[in-house]
């Protein structure tokens, strides 16, 4: 019996979808605790992940990442990290780019 795999099956979560999850995840919780460098070390492996995710994502024949709703979080993103607001980027990681993530990871839509 095969094994069913994120490359065989495509309603399992591909690998970058869970490190982007799990880096998300944690940047949240170092934030809430204080702890901004560990903080910003999992914030830019988050954001490494997703740049990898949308690449790969633009070369499949489906794909499920709707950019124009990536854009305005990226933006405020940008916006909190140029404002040195972790407060600002802890909300929007864990209110908007992680539930945009389950839902990409869950094949509920697109992200």
């Amino acid at each position: 019996m095969e094994k069913t795999t994120a490359e065989t099956d495509p309603m399992q979560p591909k690998p970058e979808k869970k490190r982007l999850l799990k880096f998300l995840e944690a940047a949240v919780g170092h934030f809430r605790v204080g702890e901004d460098n560990e903080g910003m070390d999992s914030f830019l492996n988050a954001m490494e992940e997703l740049e990898h995710a949308v690449e790969t994502d633009r070369l499949s024949r489906e794909p499920q990442i709707d950019l124009n709703r990536l854009l305005l979080p990226l933006q405020r993103l940008y916006l909190s990290m140029r404002n040195r607001d972790i407060t600002g980027l802890t909300d929007l990681l864990e209110d908007t780019l992680i539930p945009l993530t389950n839902e990409w990871r869950k094949g509920g839509g697109e992200i």
